[in-house]
């Protein structure tokens, strides 16, 4: 009897959890077979095919990084402190594989400045990225404009790309010759030990405006009046001609020979600084750049000699007379490498060329102060039939 009561109190919990469960069961199979649970699963599963394509996106990408082809040159050589010059990147996908978000990261003198870069006034070099995107075999060529602010001579080295915190280096080697600033003078042409009529030359005493050698381009500093504006019209504007402008190429002056030497060493006493020595310094060689230059391309034959210090250790330099535009690159790339220190006794440069009999010559010297022993020399040089003009840089005033 009282086990009857038990079962007939019991049963109506058991019958609760069993419709308990049966209602879980349901509710379970409403959800599994609803639209929305259905749209959670493929999300979860596109969501997952997607980290996965990520992943193996992300180990090719690794591997393709490296194999990419990165190059860097400037558009030309060497330049005058204060020109323009292209710094041209060249990005080359070598793979199938695209490569997207690619930085390459490099460093730049703050002495090369990027046009639109501001450069951060406490960092002596400038941080730049650049970012391409790059499809299957694509290259992509990218310029950027650089104002050549002091001279020297500048070289880049290497780019880097960071993946995943591991950096990837690229030899991107690229070069750059900053000139001096060419500041012109005006400067009376001294005669030489002859006349310049003994001298067997195409090229007339005054100038003849039709007498003409052919047609070159158009150079930093050709005046205006020499430019041919017929020959620049012909000249189409998909070509590969360095300068859309062209000028009047006259005939070289055979036995014209012009001698520039620059002396750096500072009398003793001298109250001038080192800031200002090396200001001094600068402008005298920028007056050295513009003789040189005019000399060239005037017909002279044109050699240079200074007592500094250059980057290989030697106490002076020296060119002998040559009329090239080769030979005019190469001046002026020793000039650009130059330290603005005293180097070798400025009169052993001249006995040099004292020893070598030198005539027939214009001689320019360019010097902070003069003395008795440069003097010595100086009137030997104009004995044996050159004309000396001395430029003293606390004296002469620049035409820029």
């Amino acid at each position: 009897m009282g086990q009857v009561g038990m079962d007939a109190w019991s049963h109506p919990a058991s019958l609760a959890a069993e419709l308990s469960a049966e209602a879980v069961a349901d509710g379970i199979q409403r959800v599994i077979t609803s639209v929305w649970f259905r749209v959670i699963l493929i999300l979860l599963g596109v969501l997952l095919v997607l980290w996965l394509l990520l992943r193996l996106y992300g180990a090719m990408r690794s591997r393709r990084l490296g194999r990419i082809v990165y190059e860097r040159t400037f558009s030309q050589e060497g330049v005058y402190e204060g020109e323009t010059v292209e710094l041209i990147e060249t990005v080359r996908n070598t793979g199938f594989f695209p490569l997207l978000g690619v930085d390459i990261e490099s460093y730049f003198y703050n002495e090369l400045e990027l046009e639109e870069y501001q450069a951060d006034p406490g960092s002596t070099m400038q941080y730049c990225i650049s970012r391409f995107n790059l499809w299957p075999y694509m290259q992509i060529r990218r310029h950027h404009r650089i104002t050549a602010k002091k001279r020297g001579q500048y070289g880049l080295h290497v780019a880097t790309i960071y993946n995943k915190k591991n950096p990837i280096t690229l030899e991107a080697p690229a070069e750059l010759y900053v000139y001096p600033r060419a500041i012109p003078l005006n400067l009376p042409v001294l005669a030489v030990g002859r006349m310049q009529g003994e001298y067997v030359s195409n090229r007339p005493l005054f100038t003849d405006p039709f007498s003409l050698a052919g047609i070159r381009d158009y150079r930093f500093g050709d005046p205006v009046s020499q430019i041919n504006f017929k020959a620049s019209a012909r000249v189409p504007m998909t070509g590969f001609s360095s300068s859309p402008l062209k000028v009047n190429a006259r005939d070289f002056c055979a036995s014209r020979r012009l001698m520039v030497y620059m002396d750096f060493h500072l009398p003793m006493g001298s109250k001038i600084d080192g800031k200002e020595y090396e200001q001094r310094a600068e402008r005298g060689l920028s007056f050295c750049a513009a003789l040189l230059r005019d000399a060239v391309y005037g017909g002279y034959r044109v050699g240079f000699a200074a007592n500094c210090r250059n980057i290989t250790g030697e106490m002076s330099t020296r060119f002998s007379c040559d009329g090239s535009e080769a030979h005019l690159t190469a001046m002026m790339k020793e000039m650009a490498r130059m330290n603005p220190t005293d180097g070798a006794s400025f009169a052993s440069l001249l006995e040099h060329d004292i020893a070598d009999c030198m005539t027939d010559t214009e001689i320019i010297i360019v010097a902070f102060d003069t003395h008795e022993e440069v003097l010595d020399r100086i009137s030997t040089l104009e004995q044996s039939g050159n004309s000396v003009q001395q430029i003293i840089l606390e004296e002469v005033e620049d035409d820029e």
